[in-house]
């Protein structure tokens, strides 16, 4: 790896570190809506950001896939544009929604650490373990949380659609909004034991690793 592109990757993980720490302060110490709003603000910000990691993955900058790297930046981003920011009445349910964003910024800050220490010296045990043993409990409350949001923003979904083709029309095809949110909530019946027993593999992968190496 030349020296650019690890100076290039280390900023892009010290900034999501940052911030998704930041995220994970607000949710944490701070109460009320206002709050939580702020949090998801930050959250959109850097999120979306994480879209180039899956040009990093195609590039191969990292050893990330960019197929498992894209569907869980696709899930995110859709439950935080698509779901919270469009249907923001689903956040009547403060403790599924705090319990998915205390999910997120925990998993995700201690990954971007682990990602920025790794790029400059052997990664220390202690946060090899969190690493890859957080996901474990962190990951199932995660996509509770994103199932539940979107499963209850399907009634706002179904009165104030933002996308679709009404029937009928010269195409004889049609969709809704309440529609879409429907097959991507089904979607995640394959999608998340998919990627549980992507990030398992990985953990055995890297834990085993270091077993044989201590």
């Amino acid at each position: 790896m030349s020296s650019l592109i690890k100076a290039y990757l280390a900023f892009y993980n010290g900034v999501q570190f940052t911030g998704w720490t930041w995220a994970l302060f607000l949710a944490l110490f701070s109460h009320g809506r206002k709050t939580d709003l702020d949090c998801e603000r930050v959250l959109r910000i850097f999120q979306t950001l994480a879209i180039l990691e899956v040009f990093h993955a195609l590039l191969r900058l990292v050893r990330s896939t960019p197929f498992t790297t894209a569907i869980q930046i696709a899930s995110r981003i859709f439950v935080l544009w698509g779901v919270l920011y469009l249907y923001p009445e689903v956040k009547e349910h403060a403790y599924v929604n705090k319990m998915m964003l205390v999910s997120w910024c925990f998993a995700d800050a201690t990954r971007y650490l682990y990602y920025f220490v790794n790029i400059f010296i052997e990664t220390p045990g202690l946060l090899t373990f969190l690493r890859y043993n957080l996901f474990l409990v962190l990951y199932p409350t995660g996509i509770m949380g994103e199932i539940s949001n979107i499963f209850y923003s399907l009634p706002h979904a179904a009165h104030r659609p933002w996308i679709g083709i009404t029937m009928p029309n010269s195409l004889n095809f049609g969709f809704s909004t309440f529609g879409v949110y429907c097959v991507l909530l089904v979607l995640y019946i394959p999608g998340a034991p998919l990627m549980y027993s992507h990030m398992l593999a990985q953990r055995r992968k890297i834990m085993g690793h270091k077993k044989k190496s201590s």
